[in-house]
This record gives C-alpha cells, structure tokens and sequence, in this order.
C-alpha cells in the first residue's frame, strides 16, 4: 500500500498548485453549505414569529441565500475543474509513460503477454489512476471538510441530536467497511478475467479469416462464452454487495432526517428548539449524508485504482531492454557505419528455447556491400538480421559495429544505422501516403515522395487508386494484396535513407517482371550504403557481393555466387531448380 500512495503522490505532486486551488474552492464550498442553512434559520424563525415590520430583515436574509447559492455554484465549479483537469493530465502521462516503457521491452515480456491484456491495462487499469487523482482526491477531501465543519454547527445547535445521528453512521460505515474488503478480492478476479477476454477478442478478431477457413466458430464463440460468464458470474458478485452498501449509503440521509424529526420534533414541542432550528439541523444533517454516501464511491474507487495501479507499477517497474544504456553523442552516431559491422562468433538461444538459433555465425558488412543470406526455412536467416538490428540483443563481443559493441549500445542508435523490411508486413490503419511517410518526422534527409513509389514498383497500382496516396488502407492493410503491402513497406524504407538496409525476403509476394524491376532499382542503384538481403531467389542472389548460406543456425558456406556455386549444395539445387523453370 505505501508504494501505491508514493506512486500517487509522484504524479500528483507534479499538479500541487492545481490541487492547491482545488481545495481551496472546495473549502468555499463547504463553507457556502454550511453558512446557507444559518440564515435559512433566520428566515423561518422570522416567518414564525409573524411581526410586523420584520420584512427587510427577511428580504436580506432571502438575498444572502441567494447570493451564497450562486456563489457555491461557481467555487463548486471551479474545485472541480481546478481538480479534475490534473487528474487527465496524469492519464496522459501515464499513458505515455505505459507506451515508452512497453515499447522498450523485448520479445520475452510479448511471448508472455496477450495483446489484449495489454490494452486492457493501458484503458481500464489507468482509467482508475485517473479516477482516483481525480473525484477520489475531491471526495476524500470534501468528506474530510464536511466532517469536519457540518458536525461543528451541529453540534453548536444540539450536542445531543448530533451523538444521536452519529450512531448509524458508525454501523452504517463498518458495514460498507466489511463489503468493500470483499469487493476487492472480487475485483481483482474480474480484471483478471477482463485482460483474458480482451485477449482473446482481439486474437479471434484477428484471425477471423482462418477461423472462417477452418469453419470453427463454435469453439471460438465456446471460449468467448466460457470468459464472458465467467466475467458476468464475478460482475454479479460484486454487483450484489453493492446492492446491499450502496441503498444503505443512499438512504442514510432519510435515516438521519427522521431521527432528526423524531428527535428535533419533541425538542421544539418541549420549547428547546425553534421551528429555524429544526429546519437548520435537518438541512445539515443532509449535508453530512452527502460526504458519507461520497465515502461509499470513495471506497469503490479507490479498491478499483489500487487494483490498477498494482498493474500499472507491474510494467513501470519492469526494466527495458535498453534501460541501463546511455545514449550516442550525435557525431559518433553518424559515423557508426564508417568501417563497417562486424559479426564474431555470434550466437543466440531464444528466452524460452533449448537449443541456440545461431551458432558460431561470423561475417563482415563493409560500406558499399551487397550481402546475400539464404538458406531452409527455419534456418536462422531472421533471427540473424533480428540481433544485426538490435531487436534481439546478442551477447558482448559478438556485434561491432566499428569499434564500439552493440550489446552496449542503445537499440535506437542501431536503427539510425539499420533499416528493416520484414517479411512480416505490417501497415497502420491509415492512407498509402501516412504509411510512407511514417517515422520519418525527424529525419534529416528525405527522398522524393513520387521517386520512391517509382523504385518500389508501386507507380502503376497507386494510380489505379481513385485518391492515389490519399487511399486508406485498412486495418492491417486489408484493403490490399500481399504483394502490394510488401512494397509500400518497401516504400517506407526507401522513404528515408539509412546506412544499412535489410531486406527480409520482399521479392516472396512479387511476379517475376516486378521482381526484376525491384531488383535493378534496390541491388543496383543502391538506395543505402550497403544492403543485406535475405532471399532464395537465385536472381537476386546473383546480384550480391557476399553470400551467406545458413543451415541450422550455422554457416554452412559463404562467399560469393560463383564461389557457392562449388561449396553449396543447397545454393547449387535451387540455382538449377529456378534455371529450370
């Protein structure tokens, strides 16, 4: 719990003057609550005692009424803009904060995690940050206020009405006490099975086109159903003791006005208490149901934020992959490729795997190089190009680049030398022209817009768009073919220039003219300073200074297309294989 709160007080800290103010307009506003009702009393006592000649004393009290009313109404307003604003605030940064962090991670921590138990965490667990920054922080202190000074003028009305209506307030309060240490275990258990939910929802979203192939609705919607009553039986538990705490808490204000009645009632009978008494008291006594009915949301959400910023601290605290590594000066970042990357002895064991996926791999990538790598499937090619672009981070020793060791260095100063063209396509839901151009905002040089779609073979088909680069294209890139996406993810590497490009099988989803065009724009024009391209396509192979021919995550042969043409079985096979067709 003390680590929960320091980390409150961490981001709230930052917004004080803003809470500062807040609660100094809250205090206006209590203290416009409880000044109304005095002269309320004034008001009736003066209309009691019926005598003539008492109507500008009434008429003044009647206008300061009025004037406090409107007066709460602003200070009311403004405690909560002043409190609620700072409470978005922190919800953007944390957000921001939840991204960054997220996006440091490596491939083990999304092994591990669901993509919709993720999201869960960003929306719903952050939203109860929010929540308690925001009304939990106004709440407590309106409570804090109201308890504080409503009990003070009641008192000073009628010591013992006041003991009297603190009796259900106590029961009332250990009740609620009790409820909300089991809504808390159940709370937990419904956000647990929310991540799940979330998780899946979007895994069978995704993969609606194989669900439809393999005809296996029945057991998706099985897993949905198995979830969703799972989330309804642990919402309706929660449910059902807010239904016994939440009318207690609504009616303690109906409680406390007839045992004022009952009470109030005899003493103005017995002539100690005025009618305007009476009438204060019961006005105050539901100015101190309020704070205990706000103490009932108070509780709720604070169980609920706590839960999620459990969740919340759980990603925080996890340490990136890259936290502990300083960044590159400016000038040594732009002269990383000088001499070139040099791989020694690399290899590499997946988190979760027995055996290595590279073994003893050593090769060199000097300026101006084309350099080759194919091999079998599953042969090690993208786990190779994987650790050469810092996405996996191979041991000390094994990657330099120039002189300095890439398992010291930081994955972006990689990336500003590396630039990847996957194999696995991913476009963002928005126009041909955004997916381009993304990432490219604080590059220093850009190329031609018009230029690029030209070298990736995308001219013709774009101009068949009725918006041309303006055209959406689709959750994922739905709207278009495989090969299409392939090179607008080509076009986007392109976009921006970079020292060393890999190519990760793009040719795969391309005819053999495109392919051919593709090849005399990348290979021979030379679009970066050296290019690394995976491939089993003799044609392109032939075109690489240096070929490396994997075979379970070794080199089984390298060196150039002549030289593996007497070395390699594997690169002689599928040269006679495609001469062949």
């Amino acid at each position: 719990m003390l680590s929960k709160l320091k980390f409150l007080l961490r981001y709230t800290n930052q917004y004080r003057w803003w809470y500062t103010g807040g609660i100094i307009f809250l205090t206006l506003t209590v203290w416009a609550s409880v000044t109304i009702p005095v002269y309320i009393q004034k008001a009736i006592d003066l209309i009691a005692n019926g005598k003539s000649g008492n109507e500008a004393d009434f008429q003044r009290n009647i206008l300061i009424i009025a004037a406090l009313a409107i007066g709460l109404i602003v200070v009311r307003s403004l405690s909560r803009i002043l409190i609620f604003v700072p409470a978005r605030l922190i919800e953007r940064k944390l957000k921001g904060a939840m991204f960054k962090k997220l996006a440091s991670f490596g491939k083990d921590y999304y092994d591990g995690n669901s993509t919709g138990s993720i999201i869960s965490r960003i929306n719903n667990d952050i939203n109860g940050v929010r929540m308690i920054t925001g009304f939990g922080i106004l709440q407590i202190a309106n409570i804090i206020l109201s308890l504080s000074i409503t009990p003070y003028k009641m008192w000073q009305l009628s010591p013992a009405l006041t003991l009297y209506c603190i009796i259900p307030m106590v029961v009332i309060f250990v009740t609620v006490r009790v409820g909300m240490a089991v809504m808390v275990k159940y709370t937990h258990m419904r956000m647990n099975t929310l991540q799940s939910l979330s998780g899946k929802t979007i895994s069978f979203l995704s993969g609606n086109s194989v669900i439809k192939s393999f005809n296996i609705y029945n057991y998706a919607e099985g897993e949905l159903k198995k979830d969703n009553e799972q989330l309804y039986d642990e919402t309706m538990k929660i449910t059902w003791i807010r239904s016994f705490i939440m009318p207690l808490l609504a009616n303690l204000g109906q409680i406390l006005k007839i045992l004022v009645l009952l009470v109030g009632g005899m003493y103005v009978i017995n002539a100690k208490f005025t009618i305007g008494e009476l009438t204060a008291y019961i006005a105050y006594a539901a100015l101190l149901a309020q704070p205990i009915m706000g103490l009932g949301w108070v509780l709720t959400i604070f169980q609920q934020g706590m839960v999620g910023i459990d969740s919340v601290q759980t990603i925080l605290a996890r340490k990136g992959t890259d936290d502990d590594k300083p960044h590159l000066p400016k000038n040594e970042k732009d002269t990383l490729f000088k001499e070139g990357i040099r791989v020694n002895n690399l290899s590499y064991t997946f988190h979760n795997g027995e055996q290595p996926a590279l073994q003893n791999i050593s090769f060199t990538i000097k300026p101006g190089q084309v350099i080759g790598i194919t091999g079998q499937v599953g042969a090690g090619k993208t786990t190779l190009i994987n650790c050469l672009n810092g996405h996996l981070r191979a041991g000390k020793g094994m990657i330099y680049f120039g002189e300095k060791d890439a398992a010291e260095m930081h994955g972006e100063d990689i990336r500003s030398v590396i630039r990847t063209v996957s194999q696995e396509v991913f476009l963002f839901s928005d126009s041909i022209e955004n997916n381009i151009a993304f990432g490219s905002e604080n590059a220093k040089e850009k190329n031609d817009f018009d230029e690029v779609i030209f070298k990736s073979a995308f001219k013709d088909e774009m101009a068949r768009f009725t918006k041309k680069e303006k055209t959406l294209v689709g959750e994922k890139g739905i709207m278009l073919s495989g090969g299409q996406k392939q090179r607008i993810s080509l076009a986007r590497a392109l976009y921006t220039p970079c020292d060393v490009l890999i190519l990760d099988d793009v040719f795969s989803a391309v005819d053999t003219d495109t392919e051919r065009f593709l090849i005399k724009q990348i290979v021979d024009n030379h679009p970066a300073k050296s290019l690394v391209i995976i491939s089993n396509r003799i044609s392109v192979l032939e075109k690489t200074d240096h070929t490396l021919v994997l075979e379970n995550g070794r080199i089984a042969a390298q060196g150039s297309p002549d030289e593996l043409m007497q070395q390699s079985e594997f690169y002689r096979e599928i040269a006679k294989l495609q001469k062949e067709k």
